[in-house]
C-alpha cells in the first residue's frame, strides 16, 4: 500500500467568534505520519474532521494526491478513520466489524481480507470474539484492522489511545507506529499526549488557535521550540530569570545558547529540567526542598534564595539529594527558548 500527499492549505473555519481554524497550512508527505499537539480548541482535532469531511471548512482547500477534494462528501474521500470511541457493533464478532467496514465501502465483504488485518493487529485468535469479550485495548486494535481493511489513501486517528489505561497506550501506540510503517499509508494522528506524538511520529505540529506554531520532527520540536508557547507546552520547563547579550543568556551564572534572535536585556529563559545537573556541595548557594522518585529518574526542587528550579536527575544520585542538602546546579548548555 502506498501512501498519497495531503494539502491542507489556507483552511479558516469559526465557530461564532471563535477561529477554530485560522488560515492553517499543512502539508503531509506520501506515507508520512503527521501528529498533531497542542491544547483543547487549538484546532487540531477540526482540522482532522475537515480533512475527513466530516467538517467543511469555510475557505481554503483540501487536497489529496494533487486532486481537490474540498466539496467531495466524507464517503467519497476514501479514508479511514479510528475514534477515540470504539464504535464496534456488539452483536457481531471481530471478523464481522472489519468486514464490515468493508461492505460500507461498496466493496465485497472478504473474510480473508478482514483475517489479514487481524493478523496485522495481533488479533487473529480472537476472531470470533464479541467485543465485551474484549478488553479496551483489544477493541480498539479491531476498530484499526476495520480502518485499515479497506486500504484507504489516509488513515485518521481523532484521540484514539486516550480512553485506555496508561500501560496499554504505551504498547498500543507502538504497534500502530509499527502498522503505519509496515503498509505505509499516509496518517494524521490528533492528540492531546505530548509523550504519544513525540514517540510515533514523523514530524509533529503543535497548534495554538487555529495556526501552527511549529512543524518539525519530534527532536526538533522539544529540543529546539520555535517559540516560547510550543517550549511551554512540550514538556515541562523552568522559567529561569536571565540576561540575554548577543545569541546567549546568561541564567543562574551558566551563559546559554539561544533559540532564535532576542533583543539584548532581562528575559525569562524556558529550560528544561533534564538540562540542569544538581551536585552536592556545602557551598552550593542552593537547598534541596523535595526529591522524588520516579524509576530510572528522580525529580528535584532546588530552592536558590527565592527561585524554585526543577531539575531531573537519574535515580540513583536520590540518596545524595535529601531535602536540605545544599547543592550546586550545573546548566547543561544547550539551546533554550526565551519569553
Amino acid at each position: 500500500m502506498t501512501g498519497v500527499a495531503v494539502h491542507l492549505k489556507g483552511l479558516r473555519r469559526t465557530f461564532g467568534t471563535v477561529h477554530a481554524l485560522d488560515d492553517l497550512d499543512l502539508e503531509i508527505a506520501p506515507g508520512e505520519f503527521i501528529a498533531l499537539l497542542g491544547p483543547s480548541g487549538c484546532g487540531k482535532t477540526t482540522a482532522l474532521r475537515v480533512l475527513a469531511g466530516l467538517e467543511d471548512a469555510d475557505s481554503g482547500q483540501v487536497l489529496v494526491d494533487g486532486k481537490d477534494v474540498t466539496r467531495l462528501p466524507a464517503n467519497r474521500r476514501d479514508m479511514g478513520m479510528v475514534f477515540q470511541a470504539y464504535s464496534l457493533f456488539p452483536h457481531l464478532t471481530a471478523l464481522q466489524n472489519v468486514e464490515f467496514g468493508l461492505g460500507l465501502r461498496g466493496r465485497k465483504r472478504s473474510a480473508g481480507r478482514a483475517a489479514e488485518m487481524l493478523e496485522l493487529v495481533g488479533l487473529d485468535s480472537h476472531a470470533t470474539r464479541y467485543p465485551n469479550q474484549l478488553s479496551g485495548g483489544q477493541q480498539q486494535r479491531v476498530a484499526l484492522a476495520r480502518a485499515l481493511a479497506i486500504e484507504p489513501t489516509v488513515l485518521l486517528l481523532d484521540e484514539p489511545l486516550s480512553a485506555l489505561d496508561a500501560k496499554v497506550r504505551v504498547q498500543l501506540r507502538d504497534e500502530i507506529r509499527r502498522i503505519q510503517t509496515e503498509v505505509g499509508t499516509t496518517t494524521l494522528f490528533v492528540t492531546h499526549d505530548q509523550e504519544e506524538a513525540l514517540a510515533v511520529a514523523d514530524r509533529v505540529g503543535v497548534m495554538k488557535d487555529g495556526k501552527l506554531e511549529q512543524l518539525a520532527e519530534p527532536s526538533e520540536v522539544y529540543l529546539r521550540p520555535a517559540t516560547a508557547f510550543v517550549a511551554d507546552f512540550v514538556g515541562l520547563s523552568n522559567r529561569l530569570p536571565g540576561t540575554v547579550s548577543g545569541d546567549l543568556i546568561e541564567v543562574l551564572g551558566a551563559r546559554l545558547p539561544l533559540v532564535g534572535e532576542h533583543r539584548a536585556g532581562e528575559a525569562t529563559a524556558l529550560v528544561r529540567p533534564e538540562s540542569i545537573g544538581v551536585v552536592p556541595d556545602a557551598e552550593g548557594t542552593g537547598r534541596v526542598v523535595t526529591s522524588s522518585f520516579l524509576g530510572p529518574t528522580s525529580r528535584v526542587t532546588v530552592a536558590v534564595g527565592e527561585l524554585l528550579v526543577v531539575a531531573q536527575v537519574a535515580g540513583g544520585e536520590l540518596p545524595s539529594l535529601t531535602p536540605g542538602t545544599a547543592v550546586r546546579l550545573d546548566l547543561r548548555p544547550v539551546p533554550v527558548a526565551v519569553q
